[in-house]
């Protein structure tokens, strides 16, 4: 490497580590959580769509710019999703896992059930299993306490959800025989009728410093940890094995792989659609 290209890289980087503290000063979001290819690749959205020469130009629109924090942020947290996302996963959770989880507290006469969609983005997941909890249980329905937590980091998203109003687009994966029973066209938006909206309870979490609680009998982080780096993947996913009670679930994204501890103390239960659960042992991964 000559003189002049390490001397623009030792630049690049400098400037690259002044924007990351510069994000963690403004919006007490830590950068170094993430992996760097990720940051660079976001910032980079960032940058062109401002004219920005490069990370200093950019770290001083910022300063000029306090709103632009606003839209790197929304870059930053990713926020994709749908009803019923990932079709595959949906049905194994509807047709075996949660009639499944059901049964097992009937026969142990508990009527609590207690799920945490951790990165729920704009409240589709959660909805998603609201609806199947509701179809699921039927006229016994009002005999169980059921507690449907979303959380999110981005403040804007969670009001979206808390709202409970959909683009056509973001519907297309639900059966019409849901659509027909829990959604209202309302002009050019579906709305979540009120009674599954009141199944769901919207917190702001940065999931590095704190949780929904604990005892959970599923907790799905789908599309989300795959974003970190593997320290910080680690600690995650250890948290979540954290949070569930014994036999409770975890849902992960088709993408994404445990490590660490996690991989040792989480169980394979159905291994293509990334369901794991806690337990001390058990039978063999189903295929």
């Amino acid at each position: 490497m000559n003189m002049r290209m390490a001397t623009e890289r030792a630049c690049t980087d400098r400037g690259f580590l002044d924007l990351k503290r510069l994000i963690v000063q403004q919006r007490s979001l830590d950068c170094d959580h993430y992996k760097d290819g990720y940051l660079q690749r976001r910032f980079a959205v960032r940058m062109r769509a401002r004219g920005a020469d490069g990370y200093d130009a950019y770290v001083r629109l910022l300063k000029s710019d306090p709103l632009e924090y606003d839209e790197l942020m929304r870059d930053l947290t990713i926020n994709v999703t749908q009803f019923f996302r990932d079709r595959a996963v949906f049905k194994v959770l509807e047709e075996e896992v949660l009639p499944l989880l059901i049964y097992d507290k009937a026969v142990r006469g508990e009527a609590s059930i207690r799920i945490w969609s951790a990165g729920c983005s704009s409240g589709e997941e959660p909805y998603s299993m609201a609806i199947l909890l509701r179809e699921l249980l039927g006229e016994e329905f009002p005999k169980f306490n059921v507690t449907i937590v979303g959380s999110d980091i981005d403040g804007e998203v969670l009001q979206s959800a808390q709202e409970g109003r959909y683009l056509p687009r973001q519907v297309v994966n639900v059966p019409k025989a849901y659509l027909d029973r829990y959604f209202e066209l309302d002009g050019d938006l579906y709305q979540i009728c009120p009674e599954i909206m009141s199944m769901v309870k919207f917190r702001s979490i940065d999931l590095f410093t704190s949780t929904a609680g604990s005892h959970f009998d599923m907790i799905l982080c789908r599309n989300v940890v795959i974003y970190f780096n593997r320290e910080m993947q680690e600690r995650l996913y250890m948290g979540f094995f954290r949070s569930l009670k014994e036999g409770g679930y975890f849902v992960m994204g088709n993408t994404e792989t445990l490590v660490g501890e996690a991989s040792k103390v989480l169980s394979p239960a159905y291994v293509r659609e990334r369901i794991y659960q806690k337990r001390s042992c058990g039978p063999d991964a189903r295929p």
